[in-house]
């Protein structure tokens, strides 16, 4: 079977096929269109077949992931949304948390919230109300709800989301209320939170919610069209789509709830960075994604990445379970500027893919890290994406000169210069907030870096947290959508308990499990047999007092098998455990809550194989001999390296720095002393 991974970005649309029975591999990146990414991604699906030579109805299975869902919730271009909630409660989209731990700067007297995710107007209340054990106290009114149908259907109102209190014990409202909406308003998305994210805390539950609403008439018209016009185009295998767990789902489970969405492009890097850990036997890696648009940093351990529950996305509170992902403005297409005071800043603005870098020709005028790193040597104007895509040098110059070199009174090479040793702290305090903030140490893990300028500045980044191996996986500037092809089908359910963890009754917890692994069964469907359903269940805890909970394995996919008394030990000893590691004290005498229960639920579909880069002529040896040479500029000015071609390399080469390696997708630059190898599975390590 041929399998394609496609990854729409911001700035690329990046492609790769792979033919399971053969394991040869095709790769291609064609500008994003911002515009109709449909567009951009039906190009690059025609291109791969160009290149491969396969017919659209040769391809069995498409992994597809997408910045969409997270562009339209930062720009504001989500559907115009309202919301229905318990009378009393309209107001929570403002109100947030007293203690706004949701700003961006808890010390920036200037900060202004961004607008609420919903109008006043049309945050809407309805007379019903639950107790916090779910029975009921004021009966939902349903001729009030009809009324408010009536209002909805007369407006332009493309989604709506309904949030009422204490629905993650009962949802019986919410249901009504669903089930009444869908039935008067047939051409609206319609949303709940029980179906979102039944867990407690109103203002968090009710932003997630919305944001989903948001998200669901424009995800799921993208959904649609994508699908149809690859049907259209003799396409009859099997479409999943990349969710922020980093696993897969069908269209119909990602357009019911897109919010599972937002982290989809970044978490298909991952998902491919787990599978090669696997093959490496990497037991902690840290991952620098740096693409056009962002610098994203993740931790796996284990051959596992690290998930999160919650998060905020411009500043509004959003809980979907999400590899723990942290981005920065710091791409190759971030855009470097001087502030009143001399200072130069990276990003947040970003060239984008239109116009893109001033080097790209299409008009860009201002300078971009990608700019200068081409007028450093970091990136080579010929070769670049192999040499199809030629960058102008002159343009590049033109603008560090008039917005950088000019002002600071620096020549062009030394302004592109201090933009880099700028981007490289922004991205190595990055990857500090990811380890050291969080209790490891990066002296202890190695350094996976991939897009399409992840390794040009890997080797800085690596030398400044003291981390000893860099390795550049195959296909580096297109890592995001090969992890389209190898990631796996994946479910995330969840139930809301809320019980003192040593009172519940150790037989609720497996009679929930059970009810979970329900779930999971329902949403995979019946094409899979059940015995080939890996389910991994967690617990959040929280010590009594505290406002947030720690996520801890139960380890067994089969909880109480061990016994009863057992497995609640197991939970408090994974809490404490987690607990000293993230705060250094645990409470052996404070009672332990246990907050809810999830589920991780997995079918082995992905593709298991190992990519070979190197071509037939390729030799294996000591002393492979350099391609040519390439102007650097390294300790203060230009040099000539050798320069070596990857495709060139077979397992077991060895190279000396100072050099350079290229590839189509991206290039590696390291310095005397560091050498590099190419271990069995085809991985470039540095070592340092």
């Amino acid at each position: 079977m041929n399998r394609i991974g496609i990854d729409v970005g911001g700035t690329f649309t990046d492609i790769v096929m792979v033919d399971d029975r053969s394991g040869t591999i095709w790769s291609a990146k064609v500008p994003t269109t911002p515009a109709d990414r449909v567009v951009g991604a039906m190009h690059g699906f025609h291109k791969i077949l160009q290149l491969s030579g396969k017919a659209s109805h040769e391809v069995g299975f498409i992994g597809h992931g997408t910045t969409m869902a997270t562009n339209m919730i930062v720009e504001g271009k989500g559907a115009k949304t309202a919301l229905i909630t318990t009378t009393g409660f309209r107001d929570i989209l403002e109100i947030r948390r007293v203690s706004r731990h949701d700003r961006a700067d808890l010390y920036d007297l200037q900060f202004e919230n961004p607008k609420p995710l919903v109008e006043r107007r049309w945050r809407l209340e309805i007379n019903e109300r639950l107790r916090p054990d779910g029975s009921v106290e004021t009966p939902l009114d349903m001729a009030a709800l009809r009324l408010l149908a009536q209002k909805l259907q007369e407006s332009d109102i493309e989604a709506i989301a309904i949030c009422y209190l204490h629905s993650y014990v009962n949802p019986d409202h919410e249901q009504q209320t669903l089930d009444e909406l869908r039935r008067l308003l047939p051409d609206r998305f319609i949303t709940a939170s029980f179906q979102v994210n039944p867990e407690m805390q109103e203002y968090e539950r009710t932003s997630t919610t919305v944001m989903n609403a948001m998200l669901g008439p424009v995800c799921g018209r993208y959904i649609h069209r994508f699908d149809q016009q690859l049907r259209q185009a003799g396409f009859a295998g099997e479409l999943l789509f990349m969710q922020s767990n980093g696993g897969l789902a069908s269209p119909a489970v990602v357009a019911a709830k897109p919010i599972v969405l937002l982290e989809s492009g970044p978490a298909g890097g991952v998902s491919a960075a787990v599978r090669t850990s696997q093959q490496a036997r990497l037991p902690g890696v840290l991952l620098g994604d740096m693409g056009g648009t962002t610098f994203d940093v993740s931790l796996i351990r284990d051959a596992r990445p690290e998930i999160r529950t919650s998060g905020l996305l411009h500043t509004h509170a959003v809980r979907a379970p999400t590899i723990d992902i942290d981005s920065i403005g710091a791409g190759g297409g971030s855009i470097a500027w001087i502030d009143h005071g001399g200072g130069v800043h990276i990003g947040p603005n970003s060239a984008g893919a239109d116009p893109g870098p001033a080097c790209y020709g299409r008009g860009g005028k201002r300078p971009t890290v990608t700019d200068c790193n081409l007028l450093l040597g970091y990136v080579d104007p010929d070769s670049f994406l192999g040499g199809e895509f030629k960058l102008d040098v002159q343009a590049a110059q033109a603008a560090v000169q008039e917005h950088l070199a000019q002002p600071l009174g620096m020549t062009v090479l030394e302004a592109a210069w201090t933009v880099r040793v700028v981007a490289n702290a922004l991205m190595a305090q990055a990857m500090r907030l990811m380890t050291v903030e969080r209790g490891f140490d990066p002296r202890e893990l190695v350094y996976m870096c991939y897009g399409g300028a992840g390794p040009v500045h890997a080797i800085d980044l690596a030398t400044e947290l003291e981390i000893k191996e860099v390795i550049v996986p195959p296909l580096p500037g297109l890592f995001s959508a090969f992890g389209m092809i190898v990631a796996d089908r994946l479910f995330d359910g969840q139930t809301a308990i809320e019980t003192e963890l040593e009172s519940i009754e150790p037989s609720r917890i497996l009679s929930l499990c059970d009810d979970l692994r329900a779930q999971a069964l329902a949403s995979f469907g019946a094409g899979y047999d059940p015995a080939d359903v890996q389910c991994v269940f967690r617990a959040d805890c929280r010590y009594t007092g505290q406002p947030a909970a720690i996520s801890v394995d139960i380890e067994s996919d089969q909880p109480g098998k061990q016994g009863d008394t057992v497995l609640v030990q197991q939970i408090r000893r994974g809490f404490e455990a987690s607990h000293k590691r993230m705060w250094n004290f645990i409470k052996p005498d404070q009672p332990v809550v246990l907050v809810n229960l999830r589920v991780q639920a997995t079918i082995q579909s992905g593709w298991r194989g190992v990519v070979h880069q190197a071509v037939a002529n390729a030799v294996a040896s000591p002393t492979v001999a350099p391609a040519r040479t390439r102007q650097v500029y390294i300790d203060g000015c230009m040099r000539a390296l050798p320069t070596y071609q990857r495709t060139q390399l077979l397992p077991d080469s060895i190279i000396e720095g100072p050099a350079i390696i290229e590839e189509p997708s991206s290039c590696i630059i390291f310095k005397a002393g560091q050498t590099a190898r190419v271990d069995a599975i085809g991985n470039l390590r540095i070592a340092l």
